[in-house]
């Protein structure tokens, strides 16, 4: 799923939230048109980052879509709410989309929607610590992507893998799979992919206290995700750079990341990480003396 939540889990499939089905033909009937215009506010939200209104967007796209009975464009919108809702931690909306997308796809059969729905299902199992369940999830997919060459979803995979095993204590592994997934990701061009591959590699650094390489890798995400525009991955880099600062000392410079993703996740609707980056901040002033405003 092309979305990152907090420090928490970062996993990109890619390409969720683009190319979408269209009902239409050369004259759209009422129905179609209502689809497009729902799906087409959703995604300019969605670009802007606001997320709450993006999802109930892709939600009114989705309700049309089943009131004419388009099997392709349910699949679709159904993995945006489900993709969103999780971005939003909305844990029980998030699956019951991802299920309903999983279904009809299974049905049409769509392989490629049927890969996103089990990548981003695998992704709620991960972020609610159920490690040893979701392992097995994410090898599946793994081998669903390399066979598809989908380098989005092998990416998403990758990256699921080296964060199950981060969970369950084995570091060697884990830094392998988060190895490739960065070679992969280089090797696309994508920015987000790159971006939340380095994001993951420093988390697990941090995790283990190995911080030699951790700020040039944070570094980079946050200047591929300003680029790319991408604020709730902006977002969680900030954050993981603020406890980079935290650690080296640097108070000041960690107050400031922290407010500069308190602000972006203010903005995205991202209420559970600003509450986050709020008691961070509270913890240092009252720990350094440095006012907040």
């Amino acid at each position: 799923m092309a979305l990152r939540c907090g420090r928490g889990a970062v996993l990109l499939a890619g390409g969720l939230l683009a190319g979408l089905t269209a009902c239409g033909g050369p004259a759209p009937t009422p129905l179609q048109s209502q689809y497009q215009s729902s799906e087409e506010r959703a995604l300019r939200y969605y670009a802007r980052g606001e997320l709450p209104r993006a999802l109930q967007g892709f939600q009114d796209s989705l309700r049309w879509a089943e009131i004419a009975d388009d099997r392709p464009a349910i699949v679709a919108q159904s993995l945006n709410v489900g993709a969103v809702a999780l971005a939003l931690g909305e844990w029980s909306l998030a699956e019951r989309n991802l299920r309903k997308a999983l279904r009809v796809a299974t049905a049409l059969p769509d392989p490629a929607s049927l890969l996103q729905a089990r990548l981003g299902l695998a992704e709620i199992q991960l972020r609610r610590g159920r490690f040893a369940a979701v392992r097995t999830e994410f090898q599946r997919a793994l081998d669903q992507g390399r066979e598809q060459r989908d380098n989005a979803a092998v990416l998403a995979a990758l990256n699921g893998l080296g964060l199950t095993y981060k969970g369950l204590g084995q570091v060697r592994e884990a830094r392998q799979f988060m190895d490739e997934a960065e070679a992969l990701a280089r090797s696309s061009g994508e920015k987000r992919l790159l971006a939340a591959a380095l994001a993951n590699r420093a988390s697990l650094a941090l995790s283990v206290g190995e911080t030699r390489q951790v700020d040039a890798w944070l570094a980079e995400a946050v200047e591929l995700d300003r680029e790319a525009e991408n604020l709730p991955g902006l977002a969680h880099d900030l954050a993981l750079l603020a406890r980079v600062r935290q650690e080296q000392g640097d108070s000041r410079g960690a107050l400031e990341l922290y407010r500069q993703a308190r602000t972006i996740a203010r903005h995205t609707g991202q209420q559970v990480q600003a509450q986050e980056y709020e008691q961070a901040i509270g913890l240092l002033e009252r720990e350094s003396s440095v006012p907040l405003r």
